[in-house]
């Protein structure tokens, strides 16, 4: 195990929030960024990730259902935004049914991925996808118009670094969408009336990202016109779950339209745009 202090200001002040799966979930008494404190080694991690995709009876079709919605929404605003297209970067890019998605309406693509299994299964499609992730990635700087990571920075070990990276690789105006999970308030009112729970996913996800602490992750790393707001919510395999989802998700858009983007509901995923000034 590896004992961290926090990424954000980089301040060993930890305040415990809960354990789950024998570990501990803190959250930083300074800047209120919450994440797993001992950690697993990066050794222990490339074990974990092995077969990462296929838990609780997930496969490629599962994969593509569960986020269809957000790919849809993403794709629509960047062509929107980049009429003449562009080259794009998805980081985490599992299968390849974003970059399939992205191809189709005409940007240039590139993927990367851990898994070996993810991008056989994308190569098999023509796709240009590299087994590695974001820390090993190569890429010159300003090589992309627009880099893309759904549901990747909460498992990294190093998300500034991470971050600062992708500053690096996109041109001036271009832009980053993250797509990340917000655990915290759920969890905490779980707890409040004795419901276990195992929200947190430990320990593939290291960190929980709040609209302010993703912000300030952001603004670190050199990003500006920082906006947060409720995507589309994702499709689980579950029938409950997928219920649960849609719901939440369905609310949490109407709070933020009719409050004018004042009002994000707290414990749902959130859709995260920067601009690189």
């Amino acid at each position: 195990m590896q004992y961290v202090n926090c990424n954000l200001c980089g301040i060993d002040k930890p305040s415990l929030i809960t354990v789950q799966n024998g570990y501990k979930v803190v959250r930083c008494v300074n800047c209120g960024l919450v994440y797993v404190n001992p950690r697993p080694t990066s050794e222990m991690l490339i074990r974990l990730y092995s077969d990462y995709h296929k838990r609780g009876g997930k496969d490629e079709h599962s994969w593509t259902i569960l986020m269809k919605d957000n790919f849809k929404e993403v794709s629509a605003f960047l062509n929107k935004l980049f009429p003449e297209r562009g080259k794009l970067l998805d980081i985490g890019c599992a299968y390849g049914h974003f970059i399939k998605i992205m191809e189709g309406h005409g940007w240039l693509v590139t993927g990367v991925d851990p898994s070996s299994e993810a991008v056989a299964s994308a190569r098999k499609k023509d796709l240009r996808v590299l087994e590695t992730t974001i820390e090993d990635a190569m890429f010159p700087e300003a090589s992309f118009d627009a880099v893309t990571a759904f549901y990747v920075v909460e498992h990294l070990a190093d998300p500034f670094t991470a971050v600062k990276k992708i500053f690096n690789m996109l041109k001036p105006g271009g832009i980053v969408v993250l797509r990340i999970p917000h655990t915290t308030p759920i969890a905490k009112f779980l707890a409040f009336w004795g419901i276990k729970n195992n929200l947190y996913d430990l320990p593939y996800h290291l960190y929980d990202f709040s609209p302010k602490t993703v912000s300030l992750l952001l603004e670190k790393a050199g990003f500006s016109l920082i906006s947060v707001m409720p995507g589309m919510p994702t499709l689980p395999k579950r029938y409950a779950e997928r219920l649960i989802s849609i719901a939440s998700g369905d609310f949490a858009r109407f709070l933020f339209v009719v409050s004018m983007g004042k009002l994000l509901l707290p414990g749902t995923s959130k859709t995260v745009i920067a601009t690189k000034p």
